[in-house]
């Protein structure tokens, strides 16, 4: 049970970071940003282009990792409320 009150709280605390208005600028501001900049690469220029690519891509698995804590969370919420039935 000590498990589920621990996931619970991991998924609140998640929640309120992408609800977090200043996140949410952050990452479209990164986001923006590191769309632009691919196209500004020139066309020899794979190295940076890759380099903007993993960036944009280990942005997404933040985000997507905190999106899995949240539904964790929840899931576990139930499961508590669940068992005080």
């Amino acid at each position: 049970m000590s498990n589920l009150i621990k996931e619970s709280s991991r998924g609140v605390k998640a929640q309120q970071i992408l609800d977090n208005e200043l996140y949410k600028e952050s990452f479209d501001e990164l986001k923006k940003s590191y769309e632009e900049a691919i196209f500004q690469t020139k066309p020899t220029d794979d190295k940076a282009r890759f380099s903007i690519y993993l960036a944009y891509q280990i942005l997404g698995k933040v985000e997507n990792h905190l999106r899995t804590v949240m539904e964790t969370g929840k899931l576990a919420e139930k499961q508590l409320q669940d068992l005080k039935k």
